[in-house]
């Protein structure tokens, strides 16, 4: 299905940051992507018509490239600050253009999807967002024999301290151009919503994943980032997006709504790869021998079904606070 909007603009893709940018001249939102493994890596053109869809739909994009890393806090301090980053830069394109920045400056108006391991980050991300008491008393929760706790937190709390400091510069640059106050408070995607697809939360691939994990431990581990997730009380605006033939992610898809029940799940056609491709005339074409390599467009739903349940998660209806701070089982917890 292919998705369009009354005020289509060219799409083209603009370094921001350390991104790409397609802005729309009158966006009703930005998608801010993270694709998976080395698909991700060039997501402008790996993920080519599954982004440029999602532009044509009205939206901002932002395409973040994937990082390997062992240390993935490193990382996921590194994606908040390219978010403040990228949010600045948009504000002054958007200006330079003749287009109204002030969508760009409220966090509402935010969204990121995620793919693979993609939704690794973006689930990092979630856990970031919690106030900083809720967000000990998670690491607090951590089992003993889990490894590194302590020094993780400590480079969180110091990661996101230094963010802090450079936010209050943000605020006073946007402040000159566009005349209005904003506070960013504590570096979050407080009220963005976040769409996972097909997510993996495996450390490695292949083979040799239980050898490598042993030489080049990533941190949090697997169990760590799932202990994590169980215990946040946030995830309220997020949504999973599962494909039926898909073996790749099937078990962290299960896990992950063991973990948070309330999470919003589609189940749709296709596999793993389903968000790869690009378009060439009437048909999606992702170079993958192992997939479909060749999809009739007419076949295709994923864009419209992305952007009906962001819409969704993005009118989020009201939940009661959990007392502890820590999600009850059974039971939900406050909103993001």
């Amino acid at each position: 299905m292919v998705l369009s909007s009354p005020n289509t603009a060219p799409f083209a893709w603009l370094p921001c940051a350390h991104s790409w940018v397609a802005i729309h001249p009158q966006p009703r939102g930005v998608i801010q992507f993270i694709g998976s493994g080395l698909w991700g890596v060039w997501p402008m053109v790996s993920y080519g018509h599954f982004l440029k869809s999602l532009f044509e739909a009205g939206y901002t994009i932002v395409a973040i490239p994937f990082r390997y890393a062992r240390r993935h806090w490193s990382v996921a301090l590194d994606l908040l600050d390219e978010h403040y980053q990228v949010r600045l830069a948009m504000v002054e394109v958007a200006m330079a253009r003749g287009y109204d920045p002030k969508i760009y400056l409220d966090a509402a108006h935010y969204a990121w999807v995620g793919h693979g391991l993609g939704c690794r980050y973006v689930a990092l991300l979630e856990v970031l967002t919690a106030p900083m008491e809720l967000l000990s008393d998670c690491f607090q929760s951590l089992v003993p024999e889990l490894e590194d706790a302590d020094r993780q937190w400590q480079q969180i709390c110091q990661g996101l301290a230094s963010l802090g400091e450079s936010l209050r510069l943000m605020e006073r640059r946007i402040q000159r151009l566009t005349g209005e106050t904003v506070d960013y408070s504590q570096p979050s995607i407080r009220h963005q919503a976040s769409l996972l697809l097909a997510p993996v939360m495996t450390d490695l691939a292949g083979p040799l994943r239980s050898l490598l994990s042993k030489l080049m431990p990533v941190y949090p581990t697997v169990a760590q980032t799932h202990q994590l997730i169980e215990h946040s009380p946030l995830f309220q605006l997020t949504g999973l997006i599962q494909f039926a033939r898909d073996r790749i992610a099937a078990d962290t898809c299960q896990r992950l709504m063991q973990e948070q029940p309330h999470l919003r799940r589609r189940l749709l056609k296709g596999n793993y790869w389903e968000p790869v491709g690009i378009r060439m005339g009437q048909v999606i074409v992702d170079f993958n021998p192992l997939d479909k390599l060749v999809q009739p467009l007419s076949c295709r739903d994923l864009e419209y079904k992305s952007i009906t349940l962001l819409n969704r998660l993005r009118t989020p209806s009201p939940l009661a606070p959990c007392p502890s701070g820590r999600r009850a089982k059974g039971h939900r917890a406050m909103a993001a």
